[in-house]
């Protein structure tokens, strides 16, 4: 699990497992994102499986799933208002971390500047230039 910061309450990751929520919990992380559907890939736990461990470590676990490629606006939407409603910091995962990095980042379109969200979201090694513009 490598643990790439978007801004301070928001940090994306790929994949994690049942092993690492508890360290996710020692960094200090509130509210998990999941946003990978289940069974995407062989042997990838499942969000209720995470959602489990989370939920008996005291974390909040949201779980919405999008296809990377067909992000709606009905999920930028969505996301937004987990975003605003989660306790932060917020810990969000998919399978290399671009949806959840993605979601951000449109759901911030309306606030930041454009080059202030490609900058944040190169630095934490996700390539966006392409989607915001």
């Amino acid at each position: 699990m490598k643990l790439n910061k978007v801004i301070e309450e928001y940090i994306v990751s790929d994949q994690i497992n049942a092993q690492d929520i508890s360290l996710l919990k020692q960094h200090g992380f509130k509210t998990i994102f999941c946003n990978r559907p289940d069974s995407e890939e062989m042997n990838q736990p499942t969000a209720e499986e995470l959602q489990k461990v989370a939920d008996s470590l005291g974390l909040k676990f949201v779980h919405q799933p999008v296809i990377g490629n067909a992000i709606s606006q009905k999920d930028v939407d969505e996301f937004k208002n987990y975003y605003e409603n989660a306790e932060k910091p917020i810990f969000a995962y998919c399978r290399t971390g671009t949806r959840s990095t993605m979601l951000w980042a449109l759901s911030e379109s309306s606030k930041r500047e454009r080059s202030e969200i490609i900058n944040l979201t190169s630095a934490a090694g996700y390539d966006l230039s392409h989607l915001i513009k």
